[in-house]
């Protein structure tokens, strides 16, 4: 790690520049509490926001650890409008999936806010692969990505990825009907025209396996890639009542794709934490980028959770400006594998997603949200 000043004074730019995975997890939670105390007072422009603190009782000058930094619950961004920064204009609105509960968030995004998301995802992408410009496949269809239309999160992650992209060929298409069908001049075209390029791809796991992979093993088709790089996630409680393991998934894409087992990284992430998302390494252990920090909780008391012991996973960031990202507690079940220590090399935390809670519902967190 360089930088040109103390860790004390360290700035989000600074740690959007320096190396992914340089810091270890006690210079990095000693930077991000620095950060986020200093931003906390700037929340309690939203009334739900200084209303949850209120009701706490939270001072934020006493947050001696990462760990005290208050979280929000996940599903009250479906029922509360989180913008934490009134002095700038919201540019557009990201909707989530909502395929748990069937509603969505809403996630405020202001022109700062999208500027760190998208450096933070670009400095995220480099450490897998490199600065190199390559083609791009899209797994989904040409309309996720229309102006007019909102901006969900599958829209989000095809812009998000195409970051190195100096070409974007999407091999799928869509009915009226709204059903997905793999598109086969592009398909063609791949075959034909781009074996010996430098690819990558990106999609949504469900997507993935239950359209591109189930057609193109219907058709006898492949591809023909030396060395591609696969990245997906999202959709695994699709896949659930199929059995599908992430070995199998990983083996059919290679063998469809052309490609190793290997290249295939599963990542986890969130749309109300848009630009932060954790990638697989080739131990199958997902990092946590130096601008933000994961904590596992206890189900039943919320505290933190030792190495090994599955709980809620918190995910924490310090890259929005217009509404509040500093610690959100997901409806998703996990466990940290480890500190600093995986054999990859990469520093801080790195652990494993496990499943989603079923039915997942704070009880009690919206009344303390209101007035």
């Amino acid at each position: 790690m360089n930088l040109s000043r103390p860790l004390s004074n360290v700035i989000l730019e600074d740690l959007l520049q320096m190396p992914q995975y340089s810091l270890d997890d006690t210079e990095k939670n000693g930077v991000l509490l620095k950060l986020i105390k200093e931003q906390l007072p700037k929340t309690m422009a939203n009334p739900h926001i200084k209303n949850l603190f209120e009701k706490q009782g939270i001072d934020i000058e006493r947050i001696q650890n990462v760990e005290d930094v208050p979280f929000i619950p996940v599903q009250m961004f479906r029922y509360f409008d989180l913008s934490t920064n009134l002095d700038e204009k919201i540019a557009r609105i990201i909707k989530s999936s909502g395929t748990t509960s069937g509603s969505q968030s809403m996630i405020p995004i202001s022109k700062e806010t999208a500027a760190n998301q998208m450096k933070g995802l670009k400095s995220i992408l480099e450490d897998y692969m490199g600065q190199k410009r390559r083609v791009m496949i899209a797994i989904d269809h040409m309309g996720i990505n229309d102006p007019k239309k909102e901006i969900t999160a599958r829209g989000a992650g095809v812009r998000g990825f195409s970051l190195f992209a100096k070409e974007i060929l999407y091999v799928l298409k869509e009915y009226s009907n709204g059903e997905l069908v793999l598109d086969m001049p592009v398909i063609e075209k791949l075959q034909k025209e781009y074996a010996d390029k430098d690819v990558y791809a990106f999609g949504f796991t469900y997507i993935i396996w239950k359209t591109f992979c189930k057609q193109m093993k219907e058709k006898g088709l492949r591809l023909k890639f030396n060395d591609a790089i696969v990245f997906h996630g999202g959709g695994w409680k699709k896949l659930t009542a199929e059995r599908v393991s992430k070995d199998e998934f990983s083996r059919t894409v290679a063998d469809l794709i052309g490609t190793k087992p290997e290249r295939i990284h599963d990542f986890y992430g969130m749309a109300e934490q848009t630009g932060i998302i954790f990638i697989d390494c080739e131990h199958g252990n997902k990092h946590v980028p130096n601008f933000s920090q994961v904590i596992v909780r206890d189900m039943r008391t919320l505290k933190p959770c030792k190495v090994g012991e599955k709980g809620l996973i918190e995910v924490m960031g310090v890259l929005s400006n217009s509404y509040y990202s500093y610690a959100v507690l997901t409806e998703d079940i996990g466990h940290l594998e480890g500190i600093d220590g995986c054999p990859c090399g990469r520093k801080g935390r790195y652990f494993r997603f496990d499943s989603r809670v079923e039915r997942a519902e704070l009880r009690g967190c919206g009344d303390t949200f209101r007035e």
